[in-house]
Formats: C-alpha cells, sequence, structure tokens
C-alpha cells in the first residue's frame, strides 16, 4: 500500500471548505462585542488518554499537551497546543506535534460552558518498523515515518471558577492512524 497523498483538487477542495467555515464563524462572531471580562489570553496544559487505530490494529497511549490562546467573546476563542501523542507499542508509533483551532462556545450559565472546535494538526511520527505489525497483506507498511497533517474536530465541556477552567473534551483525527484523542484540560484565564 502505498502512502495517501492528495491531489491538488482535494487539496483545493479542502481548503475552501475549510475558508468557508472559518468565514462564517468571523461574520458570526465577530462582531460580537466583547467585555473585558470576557476576552483574553489563556494558557494550561491538558493529559491525553489516545486510541490510534490502523490497518485493524488498535493502541493505546498516554500524552500531554501545553495550550495557549485567546478568547475574543463569549462565544468564540482561537487556540495553539504543542502535543506529544504518546508512545503506541502495539503500532510501534510515536509523535510530537502541533495544532491550530478555532473554538465556538455557548455558555450555559456562568461556570458552565459547552464548545465544539475545529481546527488543523501537524505530527512529526516516529515509526518503529521492529514494533509495527499494521501491514497490508501485500506486506507493504501502513504507517510512516514523517510529518503527517490533517483537519480535526473536537467536542466538549468547560467548567470556570474565577480565572481558572476545567475541560473535558475529545477529538477525531485521521492522520496515518486514525486518532480517538480525549482531553482532561486545566487552563488559567488572564
Amino acid at each position: 500500500m502505498k502512502p495517501r497523498t492528495l491531489g491538488f483538487e482535494s487539496i483545493l477542495s479542502i481548503v475552501k471548505k475549510a475558508s468557508l467555515v472559518l468565514s462564517g464563524v468571523a461574520v458570526i462572531t465577530f462582531p460580537c462585542q466583547a467585555s473585558e471580562r470576557d476576552s483574553g489570553f489563556y494558557t494550561g496544559f491538558a493529559l491525553t488518554s489516545i486510541t490510534a487505530e490502523e490497518g485493524g490494529a488498535s493502541s493505546r497511549g498516554t500524552g500531554v499537551a501545553l495550550l495557549g490562546g485567546y478568547t475574543y467573546s463569549r462565544n468564540f476563542s482561537s487556540e495553539l497546543s504543542l502535543l506529544n501523542i504518546g508512545d503506541h507499542k502495539e503500532l510501534g508509533m510515536k509523535g510530537k506535534g502541533v495544532s491550530l483551532s478555532i473554538i465556538g462556545s455557548y455558555p450555559i450559565n456562568k461556570q458552565f460552558t459547552v464548545f465544539g472546535e475545529f481546527g488543523g494538526i501537524t505530527v512529526d511520527l516516529e515509526i518503529n518498523e521492529n514494533q509495527h505489525s499494521t501491514n497490508t497483506p501485500s506486506d507493504e507498511a501502513s504507517l510512516f515515518d514523517g510529518r503527517d497533517s490533517s483537519f480535526y474536530y473536537a467536542f466538549g465541556a468547560q467548567y470556570n471558577v474565577r480565572n481558572w477552567s476545567l475541560s473535558l473534551k475529545n477529538a477525531q483525527i485521521d492522520l496515518d492512524a486514525d486518532l480517538d484523542v480525549f482531553y482532561a484540560q486545566v487552563g488559567y484565564h488572564f
């Protein structure tokens, strides 16, 4: 099996769809006037539980993420994360990466918020061929060393206490291996 490659038309289609989503979010949320309490920078960290699946084999691992972002209004923020996807011995895979996302939030009350997130992620995968057991019938590897990028989406909930927040979210990421990531994160809002 050859590595997945996207043709120019496929990439152009993805870029057009992402631009449409980002434009829609900007048109809806930027006119919202933010008070000083509803906007500002935040930072935090997350512990992650990651299930990776490829070629019928799956693996569980734990990772960490450092994050920072900016809240534009009660309903819109953006976030940058540096992350480690953990060591998946069953797949012979580990990696580090970065993600950038937009987050649309809906406050239920002053403490509790639900949100949806859409972003892009790029991960530098390291594949140990001696551990990698998910080969195709033609005995060609289905996971490859190197940088792999994808769009992703996530949903979650956040609980706020003064300047602190606790968030739980679940993200679906389609890299060489499909990742189902559960985040437990703590943030501090300046």
